[in-house]
């Protein structure tokens, strides 16, 4: 199953996860300036974006287990059919590309199980990153941002509905739910499951691309973007992966 099949899960009920669909213009994504995102990397599959991801070592990238999986199991693509572009905030552009030597799906993934739940997966390249003002491995957080907080991500999806990717790197900030709060508006109870919700009247979120996008809160990798809901710029929550429930299994191999 590729990544667009993934994301196009039917849920319960008028919930629909899709990585395309249409919904009003994105708001309030903006260019991001240059070394502002130095763990952001564009992961490229035969030389085409598919996902992005967060460095979290000078050779392990984190992104989204639906990005690299074979019709969302355990087995991926081969890891020779990928290369990160990371150290640039142009996704065709710049920076260092890099190989993949290997791909680790959480072991807990399916995509048959709700949408979203141990979403992850660890991509081990070949050579290191060369560390600069540009290109550096970003912390994971300890524990889950309170209700409330303001978190900001990173990708390189579509700056509005239906669009193509955007060229340059893009930053927005959305606002965590409570976990109840998650679980009522989405219908999915997973533990690892994080939304972030819409900044008041601001529709900027999750869209085509941003699959793997990291979630960032005081400086730390809190969540991997997994899916948004109803289309993009929907208004919607968008729902991410939790990254501190995962810090053994992520530990085991980062190092």
């Amino acid at each position: 199953m590729s990544p667009v099949q993934f994301l196009q899960l039917l849920l319960p009920l008028l919930l629909v996860v899709v990585t395309l669909g249409v919904g009003p213009t994105q708001a309030s994504r903006l260019p991001a300036e240059v070394g502002s995102q130095p763990h952001s990397v564009s992961l490229r599959r035969n030389g085409v974006h598919v996902c992005g991801g967060a460095l979290v070592s000078d050779n392990w990238v984190i992104t989204a287990a639906h990005c690299v999986s074979i019709s969302g199991g355990q087995q991926s693509y081969p890891a020779q059919s990928y290369n990160v572009r990371a150290g640039s905030i142009q996704r065709l552009a710049g920076g260092q590309l890099v190989p993949l030597s290997q791909i680790i799906i959480h072991q807990n993934y399916s995509s048959s199980e709700a949408a979203g739940a141990n979403d992850l997966a660890l991509l081990q390249l070949q050579t290191k990153v060369t560390l600069n003002a540009n290109t550096k491995p970003i912390d994971l957080a300890t524990e889950r941002p309170a209700a409330g907080s303001q978190l900001s991500f990173s990708g390189w999806g579509s700056s509005q509905a239906e669009g193509s990717f955007s060229h340059g790197l893009q930053v927005a900030s959305r606002q965590s739910l409570s976990a109840s709060d998650c679980q009522k508006q989405l219908f999915l109870e997973q533990e690892d499951l994080l939304c972030l919700s819409p900044v008041a009247e601001d529709y900027a979120g999750l869209c085509s691309g941003d699959a793997g996008a990291p979630a960032i809160y005081n400086g730390q990798l809190v969540a991997i973007a997994a899916f948004f809901v109803g289309g993009c710029g929907s208004g919607q929550p968008d729902g991410y992966v939790d990254v501190t429930q995962h810090r053994e299994w992520i530990n085991e191999y980062v190092n």
